[in-house]
């Protein structure tokens, strides 16, 4: 996951809080990319995208951190049912750098799969958050690591789900690997608002799980709302120390043998967030060396490992891909109660 409710803005509008972020291989020929919006959708969020939002994928196609491609997608206001107008622009080069201008490739609704000129697909509406994580141990487990305390007991103890049961809404797109011009491809989503003053950027994904191992809110939402509305070029200078800290603190304590090598080699997996990807090449989430993410890629335990220098395991099974696309599983609302009430009480994990 991205940030489920890791700020005051995102806990505020549902429809800026991106989720989670995906590429992998659609169709023969062709790589889809995929965003989540607003968790627990219907329940602590909107089931609606925010008509004064540009949603963007960010593309630099030699795999670094200065887009040179952007897909741009906007939508109107609900109409009766809550239907939105969709329409997908394309910005190459500088302008992919800022703005909101760009080459229509397709219009549709929401809840539709509508064609694009490019030979794609696109698709943007409700589905079941492809997502798994254990809530309650990652929080226990950063908790921890900031008391001087190691405890890889709380990711088998007792797993669960935190997102079983919930709904996202997602922006999915299929294009032609040829569209990217690139066999090594840099990646991220952001949203930004535009039509109440200059258009300003407010939040960002790259990597999963980024955010949840670094950034323990209450006390770093300041830091958080820097870090999405920066691009990620300066991730690396910004963050390393945060990450390296963290990361040789979890080494220590878990006595690994060269807590300083570990410490580099987290930072160098998780910066800058940004998610590579080489089309026509399957799908593999793993910090730094995978390829993109697939939906049924468990990133919650890849990422964790990671930070800790082994497999803790949480227990929880990936939502698999469905046949065809937008490839995500039907919504699938449950009786529970909003999650968003979770993430305001003042022991809320970090997300």
């Amino acid at each position: 996951m991205s940030h489920h409710f890791d700020s005051a803005a995102d806990r505020a509008d549902g429809r800026i809080n991106l989720c989670d972020l995906y590429a992998f291989p659609g169709a023969p020929g062709t790589t889809t990319l995929i965003v989540t919006v607003n968790p627990d959708a219907g329940r602590s969020s909107p089931t609606t995208f925010r008509p004064d939002a540009v949603y963007e994928f960010a593309v630099a196609s030699d795999g670094g951190t200065t887009e040179d491609l952007a897909l741009r997608v906007t939508f109107t206001e609900p109409g009766e049912g809550g239907q939105q107008q969709v329409r997908l622009l394309r910005a190459d080069g500088p302008a992919a750098r800022e703005g909101t201008a760009g080459t229509l490739l397709g219009e549709g609704r929401t809840g539709e799969v509508f064609s694009l000129a490019c030979d794609g697909l696109a698709w943007a509406g409700r589905a079941a958050d492809p997502f798994t994580a254990d809530g309650v141990a990652i929080g226990t487990f950063n908790q921890g690591l900031k008391d001087g305390r190691y405890t890889p007991e709380v990711f088998t103890a007792s797993p669960s789900n935190a997102f079983a049961g919930r709904d996202v809404t997602a922006i999915a797109l299929q294009l032609p690997d040829a569209a990217f011009g690139s066999a090594w491809i840099g990646l991220w989503a952001r949203v930004s608002l535009n039509g109440h003053g200059p258009q300003r950027q407010v939040n960002r994904i790259g990597q999963a799980m980024f955010r949840p191992l670094f950034f323990n809110p209450p006390d770093t939402e300041a830091e958080l709302d820097a870090l999405n509305a920066a691009p990620p070029a300066a991730d690396l200078d910004t963050y390393s120390e945060r990450v390296r800290r963290i990361a040789g603190t979890a080494a220590r304590l878990a006595g690994l043998p060269d807590p300083a090598g570990h410490a580099a080699r987290v930072v160098a997996a998780f910066l800058p967030d940004v998610l590579t990807y080489r089309p026509g090449q399957p799908a593999a989430f793993h910090p730094r060396d995978g390829n993109g993410r697939a939906l049924g890629d468990n990133a919650f335990d890849i990422a964790v490992a990671v930070v800790a220098g082994s497999t803790l395991g949480s227990g929880s099974t990936p939502r698999q891909a469905t046949p065809a696309f937008p490839y995500l599983s039907a919504p699938q609302p449950a009786d529970l109660p909003p999650l968003l009430h979770y993430f305001r009480s003042p022991q809320a994990p970090a997300r």
